[in-house]
């Protein structure tokens, strides 16, 4: 199982992919567009998961990972926040 943070921006977003021991596999800037997204995901579908803060356009990101990934989840903000 892999599971994939989301740190969504307006033009790029960047990614970090830990495997389920808590250790991080790959991580890097993707440029928020569906080729790009599916590139860094790919190796990652089966059993992939991912989580994106529910902020500004987080529809456009959820969309373009639920059309790869088994499952995705949204955080909250604030609780996204409280927990850093």
């Amino acid at each position: 199982m892999y599971s994939i943070g989301v740190d969504f921006h307006k033009a790029y977003s960047y990614m970090t992919v830990v495997d389920a021991g808590g250790r991080i596999v790959k991580a890097g800037k993707v440029a928020n567009t569906a080729e790009a997204v599916r590139s860094f995901v790919c190796p990652y579908r089966e059993g992939g998961q991912a989580v994106v803060e529910a902020t500004r356009n987080w529809t456009v990101m959820y969309d373009l990972l639920e059309a790869e990934l088994e499952a995705v989840y949204l955080a909250h903000p604030l609780k996204v926040r409280a927990i850093a």
